[in-house]
């Protein structure tokens, strides 16, 4: 039998985009957050590619952040290869076999200092969101900005323990801006405050991906997370088939949310912090 020889790494521009995007459809879900960068246009990214001749059949976005695709676990050392030196990435998101697969890939080894995995990826369509009563959840509009920043800096807090507003506030507050720009955030306030927050990280023709999923702690266990992420979904699935979302494992409080709302597994994540 033929082995198929180590696959070469190189740097994809917008001539790669209809072969990229070919590989990214094999996995719509999976690949929604990818799906959603490529549609942006590839000018400002660092994508790297794997080629199998004149196949692509392994990519990653790369950054400080690295999100891959890869397939065949025995493509990922060429993508290691290409993220090595002053390119590695502090974290690597994404689909749990290509992300492992990358991080075993990496020489020499790397460390990763925290590891969440596996984190279940979720989805959710019409058929399967339950009628429940609408919440006055609404976009997020620029009066919203103040409040969304505290709420999301809370948020982050908690989940990654550390306060963004100590490191970047002015960075912070752009990135909040720019989620209520595109249309990618929602809210549910009382008396000026954000008492539950959703935002989107993907946006493609099929399917969303949610995050920054959060109620304000005072206002937990009464239904909110509930009321308001069906009320997000609801309208999102006016505009898409799917809504997807990925959780940590760990999370119980969350995912009994989710899948009372009708979410169903469809594959896994993994996050490493380096």
């Amino acid at each position: 039998m033929a082995t198929r020889s180590a696959p070469a790494a190189c740097r994809l521009g917008p001539a790669d985009a209809p072969r990229l995007a070919e590989l990214l459809d094999r996995d719509r879900v999976g690949n929604a957050f990818l799906r959603s960068e490529l549609r942006l246009g590839m000018d400002g990214g660092e994508w790297w590619g794997a080629f199998d001749g004149r196949e692509l059949v392994a990519t990653v976005l790369g950054g400080p952040l690295a999100w891959p695709y890869i397939p065949d676990a025995e493509d990922a050392p060429a993508l290691a290869g290409a993220l090595s030196g002053p390119a590695e990435p502090r974290m690597l998101v994404g689909p749990r076999a290509s992300v492992l697969a990358l991080h075993r890939a990496f020489m020499p080894p790397r460390y990763a200092r925290e590891q969440r995995d596996p984190q279940p990826l979720l989805a959710l369509d019409r058929a399967t969101l339950p009628p429940l009563p609408p919440a006055p959840v609404r976009r997020a509009n620029r009066i919203d900005l103040d409040a969304l920043v505290v709420a999301s800096a809370a948020m982050h807090h908690e989940e990654m323990g550390t306060d963004p507003l100590a490191g970047d506030a002015a960075g912070w507050r752009s990135r909040m801006a720019g989620l209520i720009a595109r249309g990618w955030s929602w809210v549910w306030t009382e008396g000026g405050r954000v008492v539950f927050k959703a935002e989107l990280s993907a946006w493609t023709p099929d399917v969303v991906q949610i995050q920054g999923v959060y109620t304000a702690p005072h206002r937990r266990r009464r239904g909110l997370a509930s009321l308001g992420l069906a009320s997000v979904c609801a309208a999102l699935l006016d505009e898409v088939s799917l809504c997807s979302l990925y959780v940590n494992h760990y999370n119980a409080a969350a995912l009994r949310v989710y899948r009372r709302l009708g979410f169903r597994d469809t594959g896994a994540f993994s996050t490493l912090f380096y």
